[in-house]
């Protein structure tokens, strides 16, 4: 209702709905409190009414959440009331709010003036690194953006190598970008580095992410050796498809080491028809073999698991 033109007496009737919902707390934990003043923002048509707004918003309990839908409302009504020029001036005041950091970066880099657009990204990542690392890596990837802009491989190269390094936004192919803007006969010595760094910050993501850089350089044997670190079947199963067509062996034995590992502390069906399941994968990548082993094995070692031997005779 509130985008559409409406006649004086209606918009009147549900401007002051809005407030007084809002002063009776009706919808109160129901996420749209202060929507309702979002509601009348949109269909204000004078000062007064602008300021009635603005002292309701005034009252709001403010969490952070609050505080910043707060002063998007008041941005919102300023705008509409003093000008573009009003309005940037209160973007400039609030820009801990990140809606506004992003549209503030966003006009003057639109502006082409790298210099401002680089100090309101640093000034996000001094202000957000300590007690919110992820938006101060979305800082980051704006410094990344103005590089591009300007150029400037140096610093495109630095701040992608951070941000592939801290596995930020998967959408953003920041490695394709490293390897665009170095010189071709120092790749292979930046990927070694970048390793050693990735390695050196021990976090569990780490193995994932120097898998895709094996991936991406189609080192298999060093991609076959980093599983072998942490043979999980979880692991082998989402690098098979890379390594079976020259390495089928040596994931049969990991498949196998791996499965003879779990049924030794794992009971019930499920677990048994995932064994299973890896028993198959092995069938298909040539290890009949191990897999009749392994089968005959577990008949010998399990025969009181009952669901056990149901599933085996349906490998």
């Amino acid at each position: 209702m509130a985008k559409e033109k409406l006649p004086e007496e209606i918009r009147t009737l549900f401007f002051e709905y809005c407030l007084s919902a809002f002063e009776k707390r009706i919808y109160s934990g129901w996420n749209w409190h202060l929507g309702l003043l979002q509601i009348a923002s949109e269909i204000i048509s004078n000062a007064e009414e602008a300021q009635r707004i603005l002292a309701c918003l005034d009252k709001v309990q403010h969490s952070e959440y609050e505080r910043e839908e707060v002063q998007r409302i008041k941005f919102k009504i300023i705008k509409k009331t003093k000008g573009e020029k009003e309005a940037d001036k209160f973007i400039g005041q609030n820009l801990s709010n990140p809606s506004f950091r992003r549209d503030a970066i966003s006009k003057v880099l639109k502006n082409k003036n790298y210099e401002k657009a680089i100090s309101i990204a640093k000034d996000g990542v001094k202000s957000d690194e300590k007690n919110k690392p992820g938006l101060a890596k979305e800082w980051y990837d704006w410094l990344l953006k103005i590089a591009e802009a300007q150029k400037d491989k140096e610093k495109i190269i630095e701040y992608a190598r951070l941000l592939f390094i801290d596995n930020f936004r998967h959408e953003q192919d920041y490695y394709q970008l490293m390897k665009n803007n170095i010189e071709p006969g120092s790749w292979n010595l930046f990927v070694e580095d970048i390793i050693k760094d990735i390695t050196l910050k021990k976090r569990w993501l780490d193995f994932d992410l120097i898998a895709k850089i094996y991936i991406r350089e189609e080192w298999w044997s060093r991609l076959l050796a980093l599983i072998k670190q942490n043979p999980s079947l979880s692991y082998i199963e989402n690098y098979e498809k890379y390594l079976s067509e020259n390495y089928s062996d040596e994931l049969v034995k990991l498949y196998a080491l791996a499965v003879v590992s779990q049924m030794s502390h794992s009971t019930g069906r499920s677990h048994y028809q995932t064994a299973c399941k890896y028993l198959r994968r092995m069938i298909k990548l040539g290890g009949r073999e191990s897999v009749e082993k392994i089968i005959s094995d577990f008949r010998a070692q399990y025969p009181q698991r009952r669901a056990l031997m149901e599933e085996l005779n349906r490998v």
